[in-house]
């Protein structure tokens, strides 16, 4: 028995110390989230003002009919969508990462509500960890959204990189037609870039709200 006894307050000490650990490192994450989607999000606005006023002077170009501009204009658009696969690769390996640390979140959650029933806990307390692990799950189910939409808008970028490759510099009516078309879909690609980044901010600071909530809970009662 007084193993037994033993056993059971060395889990509920680890539980004490492990809990505080995991809400500050949650804390942590949750600051540099919301300091990178305010650099996003200002980094995307610019991105998407860039595209539309290359754009404006393409068909100001066209309009002229400037072979020298629509030829500049053309190295604009391929410099922006260089610069802009490198950071989309970049994005849809941060939002890969998210749904990791989601999916250890998950698992951290599971492993706390078995602990809830093995240590006999509060009915209060097991409703409170079962709704975060609900919560987590939503939010992974959610990341791995995230994630495929960036996947998505990365493929269908270089594609269109690679079609405009042998379009590059020439002038004639068909060519600046079809160019102009593929023009059109990175601007809107830059604001679906926007749009989802905006998402991504609001859902973490949802997030940082509901982890300020769980601490909170947990600073009320360590133990349960």
């Amino acid at each position: 028995m007084k193993r037994v006894l033993v056993g059971v307050s060395l889990v509920v000490s680890s539980l004490a110390v492990a809990q505080p650990v995991r809400n500050r490192v949650e804390k942590a994450n949750n600051r540099q989230d919301l300091r990178q989607d305010r650099r996003q999000v200002a980094d995307d606005a610019k991105d998407l003002g860039d595209v539309n006023a290359m754009l404006t002077q393409y068909d100001a170009a066209i309009a002229r009919n400037d072979a020298a501009a629509i030829g500049a204009i053309d190295g604009q658009f391929q410099a922006y969508l260089a610069r802009e696969g490198v950071e989309a690769q970049r994005e849809v390996a941060q939002a890969n990462q998210e749904v990791r640390e989601g999916k250890r979140e998950v698992r951290s959650d599971k492993r706390e509500l078995v602990q809830d029933v093995a240590l006999g806990r509060r009915p209060g307390v097991v409703v409170d960890d079962a709704r975060d692990l609900a919560r987590d799950k939503a939010n992974v189910a959610n990341d791995q959204g995230d994630a495929a939409k960036e996947r998505a808008a990365r493929n269908r970028l270089f594609v269109i990189k690679g079609q405009l490759a042998p379009l590059s510099g020439l002038a004639d009516p068909a060519s600046t037609s079809k160019k102009r078309a593929l023009y059109a879909e990175v601007v809107q690609l830059a604001r679906a870039d926007l749009a989802r980044t905006k998402v991504e901010q609001r859902e973490d600071r949802r997030e940082q709200r509901e982890d300020r909530r769980e601490t909170r809970e947990d600073r009320r009662d360590p133990i349960r």
